[in-house]
């Protein structure tokens, strides 16, 4: 009988372990208003969610598990969830952060492929990409001469692009073919529609943490298997 019991605690405490959970809400530190649309992650099982419009999350975890906070313009956040027996509250403060953006920071010799391959072309482009127009107050002349020169168009038509081209180089440095793979297990030409229905931000690319990265494609992916689902019923 005593055997009995004993493995009934046992089951019991198992399955208060297994049920626990945590809950709170999310601020920025400077101002003390609630964050929408902060990523909370566990970084043990990835399961993740995202705050309300209050600032509010709940996530799956358990006592010891790490948890991040990843919001875009704020540090990343990552607590361990304390002890408790099925519900916890952790309410999180994230600082603004002051990262500059990632194609013009340089560290030396780590500087990654993109931002090499960035630097040299600035060099060789550096006469096309330094041209502006002159002032029209210190030599109007000039400045009219510019508007009706076809080299001075194509140079500013030049930089126009340049700019461009960089962005979605950068872009393609961090949204890349092998991690939309890894997250939704699209290949070939399904791959390829998906990468062009959902196009990433510049802004996104730039300022995003990997969780961010990982659970904005994630996403994406579940709301394009439900449009061509849509798709798919409506054609029958």
């Amino acid at each position: 009988m005593l055997r009995y019991f004993l493995s009934i605690i046992v089951l019991l405490c198992s399955l208060v372990t297994n049920a626990q959970s945590l809950q709170g809400v999310v601020t920025d530190a400077a101002t003390g208003l609630p964050l929408f649309a902060v990523t909370v992650v566990n970084v043990k099982t990835q399961q993740g969610t995202t705050t309300d419009e209050n600032g509010f999350y709940t996530l799956p975890a358990n006592t010891g598990e790490s948890i991040a906070f990843t919001y875009i313009g704020y540090k990343t956040e990552v607590r361990t969830k304390p002890v408790s027996v099925i519900i916890s509250t952790m309410n999180v403060k994230l600082q603004p952060s002051t990262t500059q953006l990632k194609e013009f920071v340089f560290h030396g010799d780590k500087r990654s492929k993109y931002q090499i391959d960035s630097a040299e072309r600035k060099v060789i482009y550096h006469t096309v990409l330094s041209r502006k127009p002159p002032s029209p107050f210190n030599s109007p002349v000039s400045a009219i001469a510019e508007l009706f020169s076809k080299k001075a168009r194509m140079a500013y038509q030049f930089q126009k692009d340049f700019a461009v081209d960089e962005e979605n180089r950068f872009i393609d440095t961090r949204y890349t073919p092998a991690l939309v793979t890894k997250m939704t297990g699209l290949t070939g030409d399904s791959m390829a529609h998906f990468m062009y229905a959902y196009p990433m931000p510049i802004m996104y690319a730039r300022e995003a943490s990997d969780l961010e990265l990982k659970m904005w494609i994630r996403d994406s992916y579940k709301e394009w298997i439900k449009k061509q689902a849509v798709d798919t019923a409506g054609k029958k």
